[in-house]
């Protein structure tokens, strides 16, 4: 970056914090600046409640960052961190918290203490286990940790009894804990791309349950009770390309076994009095999952994000789920007004980067 683009972007930088302190904003942007090291006058900025930091460079999180305790939304995802203090438990009012696509590979225990926490996503991390403090998130809604290495689930996760939406999918995961159905609240659960071997029958016993992906796995067997232990609400089980596949014979509509295979489709008025819980449910989207902001394109395609594009700030209110919506890309879809404005002015950065070598060539001969 020359040194006339960086002048102007790092004083962007200090002119929207300094903005925040002058009118007392409860949300500061600072995402796509290529920021490597966080302006220590952002840490006097106590009152903020939104703080935006992903798509930059940061390679570590400072301490400072947690005298913010008014902070419910931390997003700093697509940087290059390899660790979290363990202060991060001070932030006891943290809602959303989206690590995303760092290299963290461990989770801080202390991610146990943000006791307030609803949504939280450590996609594409590295991560190799999740840490058993997470069982003390008695809030958590909704966790996505897809494309890490993690091997099992710790029984500790099992309490999370308002656990909505749960993400593993394109992990390595062998076995299920035997007491999923204590996660009462289960609506969606993604463990695509695993290798689990026996099919989860606790989950069958979550009544909340409408949508279990369990395709890419190694399930050879159904239980004996299966089509009778199946939760009132379910909408559809996923099993495709797992063995049992190639041998069972479809005969339950709810339960997909092959690609060609059509899923039922509802067809619900949601203004009649006569619509079902969870058909409303299957219609509508997870405000929280989706309050996190969005971020542009990974640097390096990601093929697990599939295609999608909600315009989420139609929806925000809705408190449940949707049907279609994969799990996969719920952790990068939202941009605010605000949040559009800085990314064209990053955009702005980019177009005099381009012309500043012109610039500067004309400047150099001037006479």
């Amino acid at each position: 970056m020359s040194a006339i683009l960086k002048f102007i972007r790092e004083n962007h930088i200090l002119a929207v914090i300094e903005q925040a302190i002058a009118e007392k904003k409860s949300r500061v942007i600072l995402n796509s600046f290529e920021i490597t090291d966080i302006p220590p006058l952002l840490f006097t900025c106590t009152h903020i409640e939104y703080l935006y930091l992903h798509t930059n460079e940061l390679k570590e999180v400072p301490v400072q960052i947690t005298q913010l305790l008014n902070l419910t939304t931390l997003t700093l995802d697509y940087n290059n961190i390899s660790v979290l203090p363990p202060e991060i438990g001070n932030l006891k009012n943290l809602i959303n918290l989206n690590v995303s696509y760092n290299p963290l590979k461990v989770l801080a225990p202390e991610i146990g203490e943000l006791e307030s926490l609803e949504a939280f996503w450590c996609n594409r991390t590295g991560l190799l286990e999740i840490p058993k403090e997470i069982g003390k998130l008695t809030k958590l809604d909704t966790f996505g940790a897809r494309g890490n290495e993690i091997k099992c689930i710790p029984e500790e996760m099992t309490r999370l009894k308002k656990l909505r939406w749960l993400t593993l999918e394109y992990n390595q995961i062998e076995n299920l804990p035997p007491n999923m159905d204590s996660m009462e609240s289960l609506v969606h659960c993604n463990f695509k791309h695993n290798m689990i071997k026996d099919f989860p029958t606790s989950l069958m016993k979550c009544n909340s349950l409408m949508y279990l992906h369990l395709s890419y796995n190694q399930i050879n067997k159904l239980p004996p009770d299966f089509d009778t232990s199946m939760p009132p609400v379910l909408e559809t089980i996923d099993l495709r390309y797992n063995p049992i596949s190639n041998v069972t014979n479809n005969d339950n509509a709810r339960v997909r076994y092959s690609e060609d295979q059509l899923v039922p489709t509802y067809n619900i008025d949601l203004g009649s009095p006569s619509s079902s819980r969870h058909a409303a449910q299957a219609l509508a989207v997870n405000a929280t999952a989706l309050r996190l902001p969005a971020v542009p394109a990974p640097r390096h395609p990601d093929p697990i994000i599939d295609e999608m594009d909600f315009d989420v700030s139609s929806i925000e209110s809705s408190e449940d789920w949707e049907n279609s919506v994969d799990s996969s890309d719920l952790d990068v879809q939202y941009q605010n007004e605000d949040e559009r404005a800085v990314n064209e002015f990053a955009q702005f950065f980019q177009a005099i980067g381009m012309v500043l070598p012109e610039l500067s060539r004309y400047a150099s001969t001037a006479s």
